[in-house]
């Protein structure tokens, strides 16, 4: 059994988006074999509650919140480095300093993403491994075709940062992690060989999921679930409202599109002066919303990694209709798992066809629970976890 610290760069808890749902199981999946301790950052005060449901899981923790504008205000010292911004944006010199007085404790440092990655620059002598979750410079590069304002000058410039250190970090640590093949093979393309340090452990779907009922009184209605203040999330959802939407509602006037997320975004907000969309805001169960559903949408126009939205509605036997960078990390196909359409049109034909047939969402759904069943459950993906951590300890 080694002791392993968890670097983080927000605390794993309330599982409210997708980076928290895959730090928190992991960790767990850690605990299984080894004493674990967390380190984490978090914008804001952590609530009680949140410590309270990771005690289980750490033998210590040593949180770490600051203030939202501190966060920023470290960014100003990467504006002249050719490093990623991110990585100065975690950047504390408090957390520095406890960490170069206490590395010597630990037999492992799992560090999650890049954001964290400039507190070990100058560690040697403790194996380690990082998460990178993503390929954070796709997000970048493609998120500036519909960049507005100050973000269309500074996309280009951290896309750039991002995808060289992300590259140079693979040479940095014993073992690497990412959620989907695409995404290592574009670090693979860009890298110009083949990264056979990078691993790729996909994400999992909660348990509580596959034990869910089915229910009978399914409405018309068109339901998006995520976090309402990631970008990716907002584009969509208004991408959805002003371009897809308008194209379903004359020919089902009593069609809802429903958005459920926490934390909604002035732009997802305005969006519910729409006739016929609903935006929920933070509830207590967003999965009701998907049950109930008849068909779930993910039209995502930039994402990077696996998208936890659209596994967890497959799981529940959701017909899914998302777009070719929605669907391109999870292991389905198009017409079978989940429907793919990039246009407008081409979109809302196909959720029109799902609502009016019941047979066709049906078969699709089962085939999406079938898929996740055998490929995204944690216990699956945490044998060949430990498998690889074991590999690096016992180098």
């Amino acid at each position: 059994m080694a002791r392993v610290l968890v670097l983080s760069f927000r605390f794993p808890y309330p599982l409210t988006d997708g980076a928290r749902i895959r730090i928190y199981n992991i960790c767990k999946i850690l605990a299984q074999e080894h004493t674990v301790d967390l380190l984490s950052l978090n914008e804001g005060p952590i609530p009680a509650d949140s410590l309270h449901h990771v005690a289980g899981i750490f033998s210590e923790i040593y949180s770490f919140p600051f203030q939202s504008i501190w966060f920023k205000l470290n960014t100003l010292k990467g504006i002249l480095s050719r490093d990623s911004l991110q990585t100065y944006y975690f950047h504390f010199r408090k957390v520095q300093k406890w960490l170069d007085s206490n590395l010597s404790r630990y037999d492992l440092i799992f560090c999650f993403h890049i954001r964290m990655s400039r507190y070990l620059r100058h560690m040697a002598g403790v194996p380690k491994v990082i998460d990178f979750i993503d390929a954070t410079s796709i997000n970048y590069r493609e998120a500036q075709e519909w960049a507005r304002g100050i973000w269309r000058f500074v996309l280009p410039i951290e896309n750039r940062r991002a995808l060289a250190y992300e590259l140079r970090m693979l040479g940095t640590f014993d073992k690497a992690f990412i959620t989907s093949a695409y995404d290592k093979a574009y670090l693979e393309r860009h890298a110009g060989r083949r990264l056979d340090n990078l691993i790729v452990i996909p994400n999992g779907v909660r348990e509580d999921l596959f034990s869910r009922s089915l229910v009978d009184d399914e409405e018309d209605w068109i339901v998006f679930l995520g976090k309402m203040n990631y970008a990716p999330n907002v584009d969509a959802v208004v991408y959805f409202a002003n371009e897809v939407f308008p194209l379903v509602r004359p020919r089902l006037p009593e069609a809802k599109f429903v958005i459920v997320g926490a934390s909604p975004a002035k732009e997802v907000l305005k969006l519910a002066r729409i006739s016929g969309i609903l935006v929920t805001g933070y509830v207590e169960d967003p999965y009701k919303y998907l049950e109930k559903a008849k068909v779930v949408v993910a039209p995502l126009r930039f994402s990077a990694g696996i998208q936890n939205k659209i596994l967890e509605a497959m799981a529940l036997r959701k017909a899914v209709v998302t777009t070719t960078k929605g669907a391109r990390g999870i292991a389905g196909r198009d017409g079978e798992h989940f429907l793919v359409a990039d246009e407008p049109e081409d979109m809302a034909e196909k959720i029109l066809k799902l609502l009016a047939s019941p047979y066709l969402r049906k078969e699709i759904g089962e085939n999406a629970r079938r898929l996740v069943e055998t490929t995204y459950r944690w216990d699956i993906i945490g044998e060949k976890l430990l498998a690889e951590i074991d590999e690096v300890l016992n180098r």
